[in-house]
C-alpha cells in the first residue's frame, strides 16, 4: 500500500508546528505506509520496542490523529489485539 506524499507533508507540518513530536510523527507515517496494523505490526515495521509504539499510539489517539479499525488475532500472543488507522 503506498501512502500519498500530501500526507507524508501534511504530518511534517504538524511536526514543525509542534502539534506532533519526532515519535509520533514516525508512528503516524508508518501506520500510513502498512495501512490498518497493531501496535505490535508497526514496532516490527519500524524496528522498535512495542513499549515505544503503544505510548506514542495513546498520544496519537488522544490527539485524534489515529482511531481504532478493527480487531485480529495475534499468533505471537494468542490474543485479540487491535488494529490502528489514521483518521
Amino acid at each position: 500500500m503506498g501512502v500519498h506524499r500530501r500526507s507524508i507533508e501534511s504530518y511534517h507540518e504538524l511536526l514543525d508546528e509542534g502539534t506532533i513530536n519526532d515519535k509520533q510523527l514516525k508512528v503516524a507515517v508508518a501506520l500510513n505506509v502498512i495501512g490498518p496494523a497493531s501496535n505490535r505490526e508497526i514496532a516490527r515495521h519500524l524496528g522498535w520496542d512495542i513499549n515505544r509504539v503503544t505510548g506514542r499510539m495513546t498520544e496519537l489517539r488522544y490527539k485524534g490523529y489515529v482511531e481504532e479499525h478493527s480487531s485480529k488475532y495475534d499468533s505471537e500472543t494468542n490474543r485479540l489485539v487491535t488494529t490502528w488507522k489514521c483518521t
